[in-house]
């Protein structure tokens, strides 16, 4: 465990949709006492079209409980077609680090770029195994034999960009449930991520994913 006093201090944007896994995710960073500056969320359920009239009806309510969970966080959108505005945002704030637990559409780069330093998704899988929106639920359906958490950097192929960071959860045998696998997945991944925000001035040490 990384003791308290040495948290970094690094700013970073969360990016997340109010699944289970995020709302983990965040409730572990608030754990190690590490929260984000801005909690940033897609539209929440996905927009979908009106018949009548044909305009689409964007709904921008994600989970009560990532809200619940914010607390004094100041709260951005980024939907699909403003993702440009967000990322003004994020220069704005002069952010340091984008992490992203759970998102529905791939992150345009022009978001990926505003960072100032980089843009990391957190993924419960052992990359390049399990790539895609229900790694967890992929997983436990094959009775896989171990379980883990990617921390590898954005880039526009989804869950493909180079790994920064890769750790297994320590126990075998019978799977566990899916909401403590998440659980347990968020803080190991909080952990990796963490360490690596720490690592950043001594060069982070990729390696890239096989296609």
């Amino acid at each position: 465990m990384i003791p308290e006093r040495d948290v970094p201090l690094a700013s970073y944007a969360l990016l997340a949709s109010g699944a289970n896994f995020s709302c983990e995710v965040l409730e572990a960073l608030q754990k190690r006492h590490y929260l984000p500056e801005l909690l940033i969320l897609p539209e929440y359920p996905p927009a979908r079209r009106q018949p009548a009239s044909g305009r689409d009806i964007v709904s921008m309510a994600p989970q009560n409980r990532l809200l619940r969970q914010a607390g004094d966080i100041e709260i951005a959108y980024a939907p699909a077609a403003q993702q440009a505005n967000c990322a003004n945002l994020i220069e704005q704030h002069a952010i340091d680090f984008l992490l992203v637990a759970c998102w529905p559409y791939l992150i345009d780069k022009v978001l990926v770029d505003s960072a100032l330093k980089g843009a990391l998704n957190m993924h419960p899988s052992l990359l390049p195994d399990f790539r895609g929106a229900n790694p967890i639920e992929q997983q436990l359906e094959c009775r896989h034999a171990s379980f883990g958490v990617s921390l590898h950097l954005l880039n526009q192929q989804f869950d493909q960009g180079d790994i920064i960071a890769q750790a297994e959860l320590s126990d075998r045998g019978e799977p566990p449930g899916r909401n403590s696998l998440e659980h347990r997945c968020a803080i190991l991944g909080t952990e990796l991520f963490i360490t690596a925000v720490r690592q950043f001035e001594q060069g982070w040490q990729p390696v890239r994913q096989p296609v």
